[in-house]
């Protein structure tokens, strides 16, 4: 069974929030992490998302320019260049 941890923080008028320390350790989230929202009816989760290690099939679909470097990025995404 996980251990369900419960933590408070207090959202800023600019829409800005402090991930608790405990749970920055646990998952290891840093100043570059990025957080992915999504909403669940009246609930919110936050995912972490895990960078593509270079070379990998998700990494060649986002240089041809079929995903985005994570959800709702706006980035342009550099075309893949063949040899």
């Amino acid at each position: 069974m996980n251990e369900l941890l419960s933590m408070t923080s207090i959202v800023t008028s600019k829409g800005q929030t402090v991930v608790p320390k405990p749970l920055r350790e646990r998952f290891h989230i840093d100043s570059s992490a990025t957080l992915d929202w999504q909403e669940d009816g009246a609930s919110l989760h936050v995912i972490k998302l895990e960078p593509c290690r270079e070379g990998s099939f998700l990494e060649g679909l986002r240089r041809l320019g079929h995903v985005p470097a994570a959800p709702r990025d706006k980035r342009t995404v550099k075309p893949f260049e063949h040899d």
